[in-house]
């Protein structure tokens, strides 16, 4: 059996705010609405971690390398298919990662998404 370490802890707690979470991160709050609100999206949310870790994990794993990485930008694209009904399931039909990279030469950045792709 695995030796499990309790990586995170998040929680999010209804606010009486139909489409409206009060999210927790260790002291960390904030607000996360349904995606129709006025507050950043849950899905946002979402797509933000993946972009935050990506942009961690590269420049770390650069670090590692001795690879000069001067600065990136990566992005995520969610699609969803229109015409489908996956009733109330949230399900993205096509997800797009988008990195630029700055200070390394094209062979290092593909090596690096490619580093970054298997972990």
């Amino acid at each position: 059996m695995a030796n499990l370490t309790l990586a995170y802890k998040v929680r999010g707690y209804s606010t009486g705010t139909l489409g409206r979470a009060i999210c927790n991160a260790r002291t960390h709050h904030f607000v996360a609405d349904d995606g129709g609100g006025d507050e950043v999206g849950a899905g946002e949310l979402f797509f933000s971690g993946i972009t935050a870790c990506a942009v961690n994990m590269v420049e770390r794993i650069a670090n590692a390398d001795n690879i000069d990485l001067d600065w990136m930008d990566v992005g995520v694209e969610s699609y969803r298919d229109s015409d489908a009904d996956h009733g109330d399931l949230t399900l993205y039909d096509a997800i797009r990662i988008k990195f630029e990279m700055w200070g390394v030469d094209d062979e290092d950045a593909r090596s690096l998404v490619d580093t970054w792709k298997k972990r």
